[in-house]
């Protein structure tokens, strides 16, 4: 009989499921609550047979996980019954509404436990999780199966980056060190006044840099600007270093065959800058992580930009907008 995670602190099984799965487990499905229910919230809902619903696995914002229908069972998660044959499916808890359904750290961190234990269980999953932007892979969608946006902007902008992380702790490999001076775009990530504070100092959303390389307390140090690592008196507070690297670099949109580029305009006026910050935000391109800007001049009247991994449609767009305010742009990829 297959095992299910010893990492559940709460069970509550649904009647909503097939006994047994027709197929062997070779597939993960996370999907998001669009919304923030806890794990007994949410197994009261499957626990309705009139919802007509269920999961294999919960996770809620605090990073809890709940089981709800054995791994043996296929759940009715994924509107595919070929996928959810296949699939261990995972519901995951928002702590932020429409549009971008935003996951906390704590779940994030979470998922990416359960998805390795999952694979180190499953021998159909031993080689790891593979993210190919549709269902030919190991790590699939709903939105590939239903007209629905879940898995979520958010969560699902960020699928590519959890077949990494999952894959890289199958291996054992070591994560590379980041320098001093590494871009961390923050979003609501909890600041510390010092590496053993217990309790947070208020939260920071933006780009920051790291001050050092030194971990300690599981936290590191970061500032505001990247002439100040390393220099004293110039730390902005400590993050948790999960949150650090979470935050660090230009995010992946997805290894699909769109054509990913990262387009990168060194100097625009406020008013050219606006222009391409609205057209970021008009095709979801904001996120901290695939947009960043900073001034290029102590009178702050031009800024320079980077918009990360975009499809060649939105690459396109982009482009098109530069050639109309004259902003002169480089494209990589």
């Amino acid at each position: 009989m297959m095992s299910n995670s010893a990492l559940v602190s709460y069970t509550q099984i649904s009647p909503n499921c097939n006994v047994p799965r027709r197929q062997q487990i070779r597939k993960i499905t996370p999907h998001h609550m669009a919304g923030w229910l806890t794990l007994p919230e949410f197994g009261a809902l499957v626990a309705k047979s009139s919802r007509q619903m269920s999961a294999n696995y919960a996770i809620d914002k605090d990073g809890n996980i709940g089981l709800f229908c054995d791994e043996a069972n296929r759940s009715w998660c994924s509107s595919s019954p070929e996928n959810d044959h296949q699939a261990v499916t995972i519901e995951v808890a928002n702590d932020g509404g429409a549009p971008d359904w935003h996951v906390s750290n704590a779940a994030w961190r979470a998922l990416v436990d359960l998805c390795v234990d999952i694979c180190q269980r499953n021998p159909g999953l031993a080689g790891g999780l593979l993210y190919t932007g549709n269902a030919r892979g190991t790590l699939t969608k709903h939105s590939y199966f239903s007209a629905t946006a879940c898995p979520g902007p958010y969560l699902g902008g960020r699928f590519a980056e959890l077949a990494r992380e999952v894959n890289r702790r199958l291996t054992g490999a070591q994560a590379e060190p980041m320098p001093a001076g590494t871009a961390l775009h923050l979003e609501r990530v909890p600041l510390y006044v010092a590496s053993n504070s217990l309790s947070s100092a208020g939260t920071r959303t933006g780009t920051y840099y790291l001050w050092g390389t030194a971990v300690i307390g599981g936290r590191v140090r970061i500032t505001n600007s990247p002439d100040n690592a390393g220099r004293p008196g110039q730390v902005t507070g400590w993050i948790d270093l999960a949150d650090a690297v979470e935050a660090a670099g230009v995010r992946d949109q997805g290894d699909d065959d769109r054509g990913l580029s990262t387009i990168r305009i060194a100097h625009a006026s406020n008013v050219q800058a606006l222009a391409l910050y609205e057209l970021a935000q008009a095709l979801d391109l904001v996120a901290p992580g695939y947009y960043r800007s900073a001034y290029t001049d102590t009178y702050k009247t031009a800024q320079q930009i980077e918009i990360g991994q975009i499809s060649a449609g939105d690459a396109q767009a982009v482009r098109k907008l530069c050639e109309e305010i004259g902003a002169a742009y480089e494209q990589e990829g």
